[in-house]
């Protein structure tokens, strides 16, 4: 028997699956799973649209039943899927997602999710939460790893993140860039240091930064059996970092492998480092101070305080910050000679580690060896991101157009 033909409040002829339902219309289909699924509109020209949509779904076999799930849904996916990163990098991503995205963002449905509708969101982070672009570029990281797996799971077709920052890059300021310490800074740095009697036991632990290049994970992590003062060398092998757990569940400590499979190396130790390192350890000896601390099965760190923890990096950054202001104050006043008119307000641990680099440049040193003394996988990182070129080395090198004759 002839199935009797149906038709839509225009008179227009409804295909299979198609549905009048009082002043709207429907469509109904079956997934691969057997599940049925319905779609819905005002005119049928709009269900048609959506018909479109399905269809090209289910023959691409993405997987529109899970497009009901949230972007928090398939955050829990992806904390359970995700391997392969440190303990620190992996909460350095949940500490922005849980913060700004979980409470709101994160319920809207995948379905629901759009380029457009992720680019107000990203600037609603910059105009009412203040977030810089660096941290919104964070952000973006996270919802993108997210939205990756949900497109591998054939749930998305596409990930909506891809160029999405480029849309924010002419209304905000650049990321701060990391400057290097001048050599007259560096100088200025280390005599105060060396003479003054407050900040002097911070002396060793920043000459090991300056003069090693090492990461202040790397250099905090440092043992006596890592430094081998008979043939001058450091062996940087592992990382030691202090990072908050997710809100309210305070910080913890850990000693990990370096950042990279690059970063496991040996550098030269300079007889400046070999001094301070001793000048540390014979302190602690006469002071009969004791590294107190056993984290992950280390303990016997060199860089400790007065009751033998192990620093927090960014405590050590506070004191950096209270050398900086006291310089500065000794150049206002005068105790301090120098040709400087200001120090760095906010000396940090990096500026060590860009210093490092940007000496090696200045001296001509090969970018190759640079490049595996800081432990980069690729020589372009050493010299895009981690050296600055000082007036006085710009002018040092454009003098040699002087040997010309024109």
């Amino acid at each position: 028997m002839q199935k009797r033909k149906r038709y839509s409040k225009e008179r227009q002829l409804l295909k299979k699956g198609e549905y009048v339902r009082g002043d709207s219309y429907e469509y109904k289909w079956t997934d691969s799973c057997g599940k049925r699924h319905s779609v819905y509109a005002k005119t049928l020209d709009e269900l048609r649209s959506k018909e479109e949509t399905v269809n090209r779904d289910l023959f691409d076999g993405i997987r529109s039943s899970n497009r009901n799930l949230t972007i928090n849904d398939y955050y829990s996916i992806w904390l359970e899927v995700k391997s392969g990163i440190r303990d620190s990098t992996r909460l350095s991503y949940i500490r922005p997602y849980t913060r700004y995205v979980q409470p709101v963002f994160g319920n809207t449905r995948l379905k629901d999710l759009t380029y457009s509708k992720l680019i107000r969101f990203y600037k609603n982070l910059a105009d009412e939460k203040n977030l810089s672009f660096s941290s919104i570029r964070t952000i973006n990281c996270v919802i993108g790893m997210i939205l990756d797996v949900a497109v591998k799971d054939n749930v998305l077709r596409g990930n909506v993140c891809k160029g999405a920052l480029s849309e924010l890059q002419r209304e905000l300021p650049p990321p701060k860039k990391v400057n290097a310490l001048t050599v007259e800074e560096e100088r200025v740095l280390l005599e105060f240091l060396r003479k003054s009697e407050i900040y002097f036991k911070f002396y060793p632990v920043i000459v090991t930064q300056l003069f090693t290049g090492g990461r202040v994970g790397e250099i905090l992590a440092l043992r006596p059996e890592d430094c081998d003062f008979e043939n001058n060398e450091i062996h940087f092998t592992k990382s030691l970092m202090c990072y908050d757990r997710e809100k309210g569940k305070g910080s913890v400590w850990h000693v990990g492998p370096p950042k990279t499979s690059s970063s496991y190396r040996v550098v030269p130790m300079l007889p400046i480092v070999k001094e301070a390192l001793m000048m540390e350890l014979e302190m602690q000896r006469t002071r009969n101070i004791k590294c107190v601390d056993e984290i992950d099965g280390f303990t016997n760190f060199i860089f400790v305080n007065a009751q033998g923890h192990v620093y927090n990096h960014k405590r050590l950054n506070t004191q950096l910050y209270k050398i900086s202001a006291a310089i500065n104050r000794g150049i206002k006043n005068g105790t301090i000679q120098t040709e400087l008119t200001e120090f760095p307000k906010r000396l940090h641990s990096h500026m060590c580690r860009h210093s490092f680099v940007t000496r090696l440049r200045e001296g001509s040193c090969d970018v190759k060896v640079a490049s595996a003394l800081c432990g980069h996988k690729k020589c372009d990182v050493t010299l895009e991101v981690y050296t600055d070129a000082s007036m006085d080395f710009i002018k040092r090198e454009i003098a040699v157009l002087d040997q010309f004759e024109f």
